[in-house]
C-alpha cells in the first residue's frame, strides 16, 4: 500500500472514531504506522494544568489502547511531570521533541522522563499543541520512531498533515460527548435535542435533520434550506460552507475529507459553530439511501434547562455544590465561576473535589452528563432548600 493510499485510511478512521469512540484504537494504530512510531497518547482538556479538566485521554500503543497505561501516568506522573506546563505554552500546531521540553538536569532526574517515557518508548517522541473547542487544548504525543535514525523530515512532515484531521476528530467528539451521544446510531443523532443534526446524502443533499436543526433552517438564523441544499446566508461564509460539504460528501471513487466552520447570525452575537463529519465506510441506511456525511450544528447560547434545586436533591448535594455543578455543566469554566459568584478560584475548586467524592466519580465529564440527565426536567418550585449547606464556611 502506496504512502498517500495509507493516509487516507488513516482520514477514514477518524472520521469513524469521531462518530464512535470504539474506533479509536485502530486510528491510532493506522497514525502509528502512517508516522513510524511506536505508540500514541491523546487527551484534551480546559484551564491551567494545576487545575485542569480533563475531557478525555486515551494511550495505545500498536493499535491496543492501554488503560493501565493510562492510570499509571495520572496516578504517578501528572501532577509532578515538568514538561506539562511547556506544552501548554507551546503555539498551536507547532511539532517539538520530548527530549527538548526537559532541561539536561531533569533529563537526569525527573521520574517522568527517567521511568514513564522510558517504559513507553516515547522519550524521543514527538508533542504538540492544538486549539480545542471551546478555549481547551489538545496534547497529542507520538512515541519513539520506529526507524534508528530518529525523526526524518517526510515523518514530521506527515505529522503536520494529521494535525487538523486530529483536531477535528476531537471536536466532533467533544460535541456528542457533552451531549452523550457517543457511539449513536446516525438514526439515534437525529432524536438529540441538545445541537443541531442534519444527515447528508451523496452531493450533500439534506435527508434528514433533527427538531432543533429544522427549527433554525425554517427561521434563517445564519444557516437556511435552500432547494434542499444547506447554505449560509452571508455570502463569504457560504462559498466556505459549500466548499467543505463537497469535501465531507464527495462523489464516489473521491475521498472525503471532515471540516468546521463558525457562521454569524443576525439574531445574535454569537456565532454557529458547524462540524461537518463524512460517514465514509459505515452502512448506515435511511430509507434505503446512503448517508455520506453528518452535520452537527452547535449553538452556544443554547445552555441547558436544568433545577438547582433538583439536581441537589437527586444527587444528594448541598445547594452551593449544586449550583456549581449545574453551571459546571453549562460550559461555565472555574475562573468564570469564581468571578460570578465572589469566590476565590481555589475554593471552587475545594468544592468541585468534594463533589467528585460524594459522585464517586474522577473526572468532570462524567459529573457533568450527570447533571445533564436532568436538563429540561421540571423544576421544583420555590420549595425550601435541600437541606443546610455546611459548606458556606468552605476556605
Amino acid at each position: 500500500m502506496g504512502a498517500q493510499d495509507l493516509f487516507e485510511r488513516v482520514l477514514v478512521s477518524l472520521h469513524e472514531a469521531a462518530l464512535d469512540p470504539v474506533h479509536w484504537p485502530v486510528a491510532a494504530g493506522l497514525t502509528e504506522e502512517v508516522s513510524g512510531s511506536r505508540g500514541s497518547a491523546l487527551g484534551s482538556g480546559g484551564g491551567n494544568w494545576g487545575d485542569a479538566t480533563i475531557a478525555f485521554t486515551r494511550v495505545c500503543i500498536g493499535g491496543q489502547r492501554r488503560e493501565d497505561l493510562e492510570r499509571r501516568y495520572f496516578n504517578e506522573y501528572w501532577h509532578r511531570d515538568e514538561r506539562v506546563s511547556r506544552l501548554l505554552r507551546l503555539r498551536h500546531g507547532e511539532v517539538v521533541h520530548n527530549n527538548d521540553l526537559y532541561t539536561d538536569a531533569e533529563k537526569k532526574t525527573s521520574p517522568t522522563y527517567n521511568e514513564f517515557l522510558r517504559d513507553t518508548d516515547s522519550q524521543n517522541g514527538l508533542h504538540v499543541r492544538l486549539h480545542g473547542p471551546e478555549g481547551s487544548n489538545i496534547l497529542w504525543n507520538l512515541g519513539d520512531p520506529v526507524t534508528r535514525g530518529g525523526w526524518g523530515s517526510a515523518q514530521v512532515e506527515t505529522v503536520t498533515r494529521l494535525l487538523p484531521h486530529v483536531r477535528q476528530f476531537v471536536c466532533v467528539r467533544q460535541v456528542l460527548a457533552d451531549a452523550g451521544a457517543l457511539g449513536r446510531s446516525l438514526i439515534e443523532l437525529l432524536d438529540n435535542s441538545r445541537f443541531g443534526v442534519i444527515h447528508l446524502g451523496r452531493h450533500a443533499g439534506i435527508m434528514a435533520a433533527n427538531d432543533r436543526a429544522r427549527d433554525l433552517l425554517l427561521r434563517g438564523d445564519g444557516l437556511h434550506d435552500r432547494g434542499g441544499c444547506l447554505r449560509a446566508q452571508a455570502p463569504a461564509e457560504d462559498i466556505e460552507l459549500q466548499r467543505l460539504l463537497a469535501r465531507a460528501a464527495p462523489p464516489l471513487g473521491i475521498g472525503a475529507s471532515a471540516g468546521s466552520i463558525t457562521i454569524g447570525r443576525p439574531s445574535s452575537r454569537t456565532r454557529l459553530v458547524v462540524h461537518i463529519n463524512p460517514v465514509t465506510d459505515r452502512k448506515w441506511d435511511l430509507g434505503g439511501r446512503q448517508v455520506a456525511a453528518v452535520v452537527l450544528i452547535v449553538d452556544s447560547e443554547s445552555r441547558p434547562r436544568i433545577d438547582v434545586e433538583l439536581v441537589a436533591r437527586a444527587l444528594g448535594l448541598s445547594p452551593t455544590e449544586s449550583q456549581l455543578a449545574v453551571m459546571i455543566a453549562a460550559g461555565h469554566t472555574v475562573r468564570d465561576i469564581a468571578e460570578s459568584t465572589g469566590r476565590t478560584e481555589g475554593t471552587i475548586r475545594w468544592h468541585l473535589k468534594k463533589i467528585f467524592r460524594k459522585q464517586r466519580v474522577s473526572r468532570q465529564v462524567d459529573l457533568v452528563r450527570r447533571v445533564l440527565a436532568f436538563d429540561g426536567f421540571p423544576s421544583l418550585g420555590g420549595g425550601s432548600p435541600a437541606r443546610d449547606d455546611p459548606d458556606s464556611g468552605a476556605p
